[in-house]
């Protein structure tokens, strides 16, 4: 008897851990055909609007709550800029105080989804940040491309889950 009284209490904790998960697209049909623009640059790195926006579409794809699609045929546009780059020593080389060995970057952007028909403002404007490091290596043009192309797919990550999540209240 003590088992059965302890099994359905045990049972009801864990359906109500439960209780606000949903299966399926958290975004509503009528908002899934999204386009994406290239991003504005606001800062003084070269291309990181395109890898940004590179990041961003591949991210939609792989990610599935969106359908990537040409502006003419999406229900949502997601604009953004590109708004902060960082791309900083973190550890040196014991030997020498004066070489990095590993970087911080630090990846800014400011995103608003807009109804892509009437130009309506569907999630005011967000700021997302992301960081990750990178090892210098022996090519210190390489870790630094390196740094960025991280960066914007944590940032692709972290834009779209909060555009899913604010298109689906």
């Amino acid at each position: 008897m003590k088992n059965a009284v302890l099994l359905t209490i045990l049972a009801g904790c864990i359906s109500a851990g439960c209780a606000s998960y949903r299966f399926g697209n958290p975004v509503p049909e009528s908002r899934r055909r999204l386009a994406v623009p290239v991003f504005a640059n606001a800062v003084n790195q070269a291309e990181a609007e395109a890898v940004v926006t590179e990041a961003l579409r591949r991210e939609i794809i792989r990610e599935g709550s969106f359908t990537l699609t040409p502006a003419d045929r999406a229900a949502l546009t997601l604009t953004g800029t590109v708004t902060g780059y960082t791309l900083k020593p973190i550890r040196y080389e014991q030997n020498t105080s004066s070489t990095p060995v590993e970087y911080r970057a630090t990846l800014t952007a400011q995103v608003t989804l807009v109804d892509a028909t009437t130009g309506a403002v569907v999630v005011t404007a967000f700021t997302q940040t992301s960081e990750t490091t990178v090892a210098a290596g022996a090519d210190l043009q390489t870790a630094k491309a390196s740094a960025l192309h991280r960066a914007a797919q944590s940032l692709a990550r972290s834009i779209l889950l909060e555009a899913v999540t604010r298109c689906s209240e």
